[in-house]
């Protein structure tokens, strides 16, 4: 799912952060902190003990993993059908049967396409009525019923596809709404992230779980370990999950975390492995003039998971990109290598695969067999791109 998929989306999250902190310090005015933290703090930083459970910088899998002798669809041009004019790929998507979904963060559409890059129609668009979309955050596809389920602020809208149309079914007010967008889905039920503020810290549980219809039925998983709720908040929106069927086992990295956690579908922990290269985003936590702030350090040389976490039958898949440079009040971000990883649902044993795209700046969002999909701003726009091995 999960979907930050290239640069411009990135930078997005770092305009959402700056709105989030500047709330958070108002509604925190006075929490009597004195000092200044540097999250993640060392509590908060897993440790493999086993070497089968650490991921790093090698060619193990390199041999099978290759960019090249592909035939390439694109969707995005620089002028042409407003169909083809994309704008922010915040989230992408596909149903395994040879449709790509996507939600534009710049138009507050879900657009679908076929692997040939041809438009098929939009799911949704932009507007204030039934099933339109005011401030969309991600997507989900599942396929099994012909849904798509849009996270959009409070509402989780949800579509059925009927051929190359899309009729709302219902629009759901979850108990947890997502804190980011971020849904997935497996065996009849899907899955968010939502931090509970109001909770405390040692009740806090981030994976919530429900029916398709909406009903809510149980929480799990374990939070970033916090004292202030302040802390949390960037924890909240830098949190991202993917669904594996077949193992029945959900995965979830945090940006500021160099570790991979799985879940089972009942909530139980069954694996962690660690990214020893994974260099770390720091965050600082002060109180200035009696108010709590945090603000993200955004280091030249550190890495973002970003919303690159998905599966694919037996695996799942995650990058991590490194900032080449940082500028601009906000921290826009300009990025150099990216690293793909492997990970067994079951076992958690993963392997290194190489760079996540053919170009710099070219990063892996899904694969669906024969088939990946990368996005990219490398021809001076937004593109998402099909590549074909068949």
């Amino acid at each position: 799912m999960n979907l930050i998929l290239h640069k411009f989306a990135i930078n997005f999250q770092c305009w959402f952060r700056f709105i989030t902190v500047v709330f958070f310090c108002a509604l925190f005015q006075g929490t009597g902190r004195a000092q200044t933290v540097m999250h993640p703090t060392k509590e908060n930083i897993p440790i493999s003990s086993d070497p089968r459970f650490e991921l790093r910088h090698e060619v193990d899998g390199a041999g099978f993993w290759h960019w090249d002798s592909s035939s390439i669809s694109e969707i995005g041009v620089n002028e042409g059908d407003a169909s083809q004019m994309i704008g922010l790929v915040f989230d992408l998507e596909t149903d395994r049967k040879g449709t790509v979904y996507y939600l534009d963060m710049i138009h507050s559409e879900v657009r679908a396409y076929d692997y040939e890059g041809d438009w098929i129609g939009n799911v949704a668009n932009s507007g204030s009525g039934p099933g339109e979309l005011e401030s969309p955050l991600g997507l989900l596809v599942v396929s099994d019923s012909n849904q798509i389920i849009i996270a959009d602020q409070f509402t989780n809208h949800v579509f059925e596809r009927n051929e190359a149309t899309f009729e709302l079914v219902s629009t759901q007010y979850p108990k947890y709404p997502s804190s980011n967008g971020q849904l997935c889905a497996m065996n009849g039920h899907y899955y968010l992230v939502f931090y509970d503020m109001t909770t405390p810290a040692s009740e806090q549980k981030i994976i919530h779980k429900y029916t398709l219809d909406g009903e809510w039925l149980t929480s799990f998983g374990e939070p970033y370990v916090y004292h202030d709720p302040l802390s949390v908040s960037e924890f909240a929106s830098d949190t991202f999950i993917a669904c594996n069927s077949t193992h029945q086992t959900i995965a979830v990295v945090t940006n500021q975390i160099p570790a991979m956690t799985g879940y089972s579908d009942q909530g139980e922990q069954l694996w962690q492995v660690t990214f020893p290269d994974y260099r770390i985003d720091r965050l600082k936590e002060y109180v200035k003039n009696g108010v709590t702030y945090i603000s993200a350090m955004y280091e030249a040389g550190t890495s973002i998971f970003s919303r690159s976490l998905f599966s694919d039958g037996e695996y799942f898949y995650v990058t991590y990109v490194f900032r080449e440079k940082v500028f601009g009040l906000l921290g826009g971000l300009d990025f150099s290598e990216s690293h793909t990883f492997m990970v067994n649902a079951r076992s958690g044993i993963g392997v290194y695969l190489g760079a996540a795209g053919p170009e710099i700046g070219e990063v892996l969002v899904a694969i669906d067999g024969e088939y990946r999909f990368t996005v990219t701003e490398n021809s001076g726009f937004p593109q998402i791109r099909i590549h074909s091995f068949r």
